[in-house]
């Protein structure tokens, strides 16, 4: 009992200590030994108990507590031991006060949760206490004492607070996010549904709770998405997949789903919430990515990038093939690598106009193979820009122009040969009438004939101008190439071979030429002189025709001083159209002129 010392000097109790040696002789309870023994009871009861307690005796509420009790009362204690309340209690006294004086006056036994309490221990704060206030009774039934039991829960209840706070805070954004957020059992019925999932999928949250997840997703992504549901089921685990949803109105509708488990307290996954990102219009925009992308890679234009310091950072198929270089070994090298030594201030000033954010329209200019050969091209520039808009790099489109220059030159050339051709025409109508009427007697007979070569003049020169033959007998071709002029004159011979329409017109040209200057200066201009034209098929690699164009018995032959128009197309054309040769030899027997071309499969049939 507290009035035998031995009972309340305890090693790991100070307040038994403090209440033993506290002069209670100047206070209204008196010594201890006066105590009633409720009293001595009750504190002895409190001093070793870890709950927090104060017990607040007589009519001034004198305070004693316990150990548990005192860092509620912070600095004041171990002043408020003994104690009248009001005096330490003061800033709170009014809340306190009526309860204590309902457990002193009444008997009553008051409680209360989470209760507030303005309190200042020194710093002034709002705490927050578990309450439980109960008489002690004397012998008589009179009521000494209040017995206090108290527990702070300040910081549970701010926990619970902060909590309420971020659950509410969580809800508002749940709510008002575009994101769509639902809540699933493993069966897909829905239990949670926020408005963003309803804006997704176009359904009412009212509509949605009598479907489940099953019936709106799409027919071929279901099996997947079972499957991943059920992989959750068994090992808990998170995932992420793309899939289609079946908006109401019967569009499909890609989403990101990202889903995590709910687990029940034993630990076994009973429902899964599910993240849902409507990202249709990303699907569209990478298709619409990897169409260019193949677009790009398949053109035949070669289509590049370069930074703005002229490194190459992108390189397509079309530009493999325009350029001669493979992806590897170009990518990170700067784009002068493919410009000629005399134009790279062209590609300096290109640069500084994309700078600028212009546009380099469509022109002609010359870039260099891998080989070191030359390559025409029609070049357009246009600026890259960045996610932030600012430009950096260049977009080159090259188109390989080398056919359509080639054809112009080919073209000046056929307009310089039509103005010389006019100029030969009369110079051949001239010979034939001269070897018709020179030794005619029948002058009907002779009239005819020079119809008939003049016809066939007409012949030659269509097969000269139209270029869309398919192909043509190489001995017709020869045979209408001679026929203004006496078949007795000549002397052909070959294998039938099937020339393509460019080797056509080519050999034309230089057939017509070798014999309109065959009759101006050569065997066909006297009464015996011969030509012989014989041709055939070698292999070495690859088909090729030699062709050999032979004069005899005409006037004695000199080499040229110079070379005229006609030498200059016979040498030129056939060379520039076939990727052949043409050989002019001046012996003093007769003009010879040996011609070698082509005849791969790109350009003729398998003929023999």
């Amino acid at each position: 009992m507290l009035h035998d010392r031995t009972d309340v000097t305890r090693e790991d109790n100070n307040m038994a200590e403090l209440i033993r040696d506290y002069d209670w002789a100047t206070t209204s309870l008196g010594p201890i030994s006066s105590w009633p023994i409720p009293l001595k009871c009750a504190v002895d009861l409190a001093l070793p108990s870890q709950a927090q307690i104060v017990i607040f005796c007589g009519p001034d509420f004198v305070a004693i507590y316990n150990d548990a009790y005192s860092p509620s009362i912070g600095t004041k204690h171990p002043a408020a031991l003994g104690r009248p309340a009001k005096e330490n209690w003061a800033e709170l006294w009014e809340d306190l006060e009526p309860m204590l004086r309902r457990v002193l006056e009444n008997g009553e036994t008051v409680t209360a949760k989470d209760r507030p309490f303005y309190i200042e221990r020194p710093v002034p704060e709002t705490v927050y206490f578990d309450i439980s206030y109960s008489p002690i009774f004397d012998a008589d039934g009179k009521v000494l004492a209040v017995f206090c039991i108290v527990n702070e829960t300040t910081d549970r209840v701010g926990y619970e607070v902060a909590l309420r706070r971020s659950e509410e805070r969580l809800r508002s954004m749940i709510e008002h996010t575009m994101v769509g957020v639902i809540q699933t059992d493993l069966q897909g019925h829905l239990s949670f549904i926020n408005p963003g999932f309803c804006q997704i999928v176009g359904y009412t949250r009212e509509e949605l709770l009598t479907l489940t997840l099953k019936d709106i997703t799409h027919p071929e992504d279901l099996p997947e998405d079972m499957a991943q549901v059920r992989n959750l089921g068994v090992e808990g685990k998170s995932f992420v997949i793309e899939k289609r949803y079946v908006r109401k109105d019967g569009t499909p509708i890609w989403v990101s789903n990202h889903v995590s488990a709910v687990k029940d307290p034993d630990g076994r996954v009973r429902e899964a919430v599910a993240v849902v990102v409507d990202i249709t219009a990303r699907r569209r925009a990478l298709e619409v990515e990897r169409r260019l992308a193949a677009i790009i890679s398949s053109s035949e234009d070669a289509i590049l990038g370069i930074d703005l310091n002229m490194m190459i950072t992108d390189w397509n198929r079309g530009a493999e093939k325009v350029y001669g270089y493979m992806a590897d070994e170009v990518l990170g090298k700067s784009v002068t690598i493919l410009i000629p030594n005399d134009r790279i201030d062209e590609e300096r000033r290109i640069i500084d106009r994309i700078k600028a954010g212009e546009r380099v329209d469509p022109h002609d200019t010359v870039r260099r193979h891998k080989s070191g050969r030359e390559v025409h091209v029609s070049l357009s520039v246009s600026p890259i820009y960045d996610a932030y808009g600012r430009i950096v790099g260049a977009s080159k489109n090259a188109r390989d122009i080398s056919v359509r220059i080639e054809a112009e030159r080919t073209k000046n050339v056929l307009i310089a040969e039509l103005n010389h051709r006019v100029k030969n025409v009369l110079a051949t109508v001239t010979a034939i009438a001269r070897q018709t009427f020179g030794k005619a007697t029948d002058l009907e007979l002779a009239s005819a004939t020079f119809e008939a070569r003049l016809q066939s003049l007409a012949r030659a020169h269509d097969l000269l101008t139209h270029g869309d033959w398919q192909s043509a007998s190489l001995e017709r071709l020869v045979r209408e190439a001679v026929a203004p002029y006496p078949s007795d004159r000549f002397q052909i011979e070959g294998p039938e071979i099937s020339a393509p329409p460019k080797l056509v017109v080519a050999l034309s040209l230089i057939l017509h030429e070798l014999s309109t200057n065959a009759a101006k200066y050569g065997p066909l201009s006297t009464d015996t002189g011969q030509v012989s034209v014989a041709w055939s098929v070698v292999r070495t690699g690859e088909r090729k025709l030699l062709l050999d164009w032979v004069e005899s018995g005409g006037p004695p032959v000199a080499s040229p001083t110079r070379r005229g128009f006609g030498s200059r197309l016979i040498q030129g054309l056939l060379s520039a159209e076939r990727g052949g040769q043409v050989e002019m030899i001046y012996a003093p027997s007769g003009f010879r002129c040996h011609v070698q071309a082509s005849l791969s499969a790109e350009w003729a049939a398998d003929n023999n």
